[in-house]
């Protein structure tokens, strides 16, 4: 896919990486701005955000292509012919969207030494608050121009990688859930929310499971295994795995089976911060885990997109894989 717009300008650890940050050495005045006109729920508006964000690029003195999407499958293919490109002539690629879109572009990027920048349009851009990226775009646009390419880390599970979250059970049916609820009533935090509740309310059938962690084989039935990335999003969940996160460590969750009333006991427990200490509740800091099941596929909630990855599923950390664009003053979390 050709970009939409090329305009051409003659004249010119935070929670998710290492705390190390590198200035821009030289090289690349093109951007390649990809942007996902369906994300989050300003999606209205997008088309006419990007000729403007494209504008500024411009008058930075950037060569600028622009991919305007609205499906999200056509994304991997625009970012490795962008990637082709910007292999010979540096620059940086802009995921401009919510964290799913972030992480499509994430994924064809990681380990190489293209630099990734960030608009948020997301519902909650974890991503972005938690690297002290503004939410507001063209905030978000002048750290492009003129912020530090920092390493960060990615989660991994098999040939796949999270910057968030990745989780089986019960969020995949969780995401299901709000797709519907965002069909009917827009994308906004609270229809997540009330998704999410609807979910755990209904009775949650046990996956039988061994798991692996750094070698020692352990069996587990749980609705839920949970992997986090994200220290920010951690330290929202009131979870203090967030500082396995900080270590470069593996971060999971799993719950054992529970009724209705148990549950409600235990997002009690999460609001209050006394999740972890749950009787039903058992917390992983690992390097490695290895999840296998009886069924050869598994639904995996990744970044809020559900994918299915063939058995067994290998979650492991890829250290300073990514190199993102951030604030010169940005401070770790």
């Amino acid at each position: 896919m050709s970009p939409l717009v090329s305009v051409s300008d003659s004249t010119g650890s935070a929670s998710l990486g290492s705390p190390e940050r590198q200035p821009i050495q030289g090289g690349g005045r093109l951007i390649s701005m990809v942007m996902n006109t369906g994300s989050g729920h300003h999606a209205y508006g997008h088309e006419q955000l990007a000729r403007q964000l494209t504008d500024y690029f411009s008058e930075q003195g950037f060569e600028v292509d622009l991919y305007l999407l609205t499906e999200a499958n056509q994304l991997s293919e625009v970012v490795r012919q962008a990637r082709a490109k910007h292999e010979r002539e540096g620059g940086v690629i802009v995921a401009a969207g919510g964290d799913g879109t972030l992480n499509t572009v994430a994924q064809e990027l990681k380990h190489s030494h293209i630099r990734m920048g960030i608009i948020p349009l997301g519902t909650f851009n974890y991503v972005a608050r938690a690297l002290g990226i503004p939410l507001e775009p063209f905030a978000a646009a002048e750290v492009i121009v003129k912020g530090t390419a920092q390493p960060v880390h990615l989660g991994t599970v098999n040939d796949y990688i999270y910057l968030n979250n990745a989780s089986i059970g019960l969020y995949p049916k969780i995401i299901e859930q709000r797709e519907l609820y965002n069909a009917r009533f827009g994308r906004f935090r609270v229809v997540a929310m009330v998704s999410g509740f609807v979910v755990l309310m209904r009775e949650q059938q046990k996956l039988k499971l061994k798991m692996t962690i750094d070698g020692e084989q352990t069996p587990i039935e749980t609705p839920l295994v949970f992997f986090g990335n994200n220290q920010l999003q951690l330290q929202d969940l009131k979870l203090k795995l967030a500082q396995c996160v900080e270590q470069g460590k593996l971060a999971a969750v799993a719950i054992t089976a529970l009724s209705r009333w148990q549950m409600i006991k235990l997002i009690h427990r999460l609001q209050v911060g006394l999740f972890e200490q749950a009787p039903e509740v058992t917390s992983f800091c690992a390097e490695q885990i290895k999840i296998e099941s009886r069924v050869k596929h598994m639904k995996v909630a990744i970044d809020g997109e559900i994918v299915r990855i063939p058995t067994p599923l290998i979650f492991k950390v890829a250290h300073n894989a990514l190199q993102v664009m951030v604030p010169h003053a940005s401070t770790s979390v």
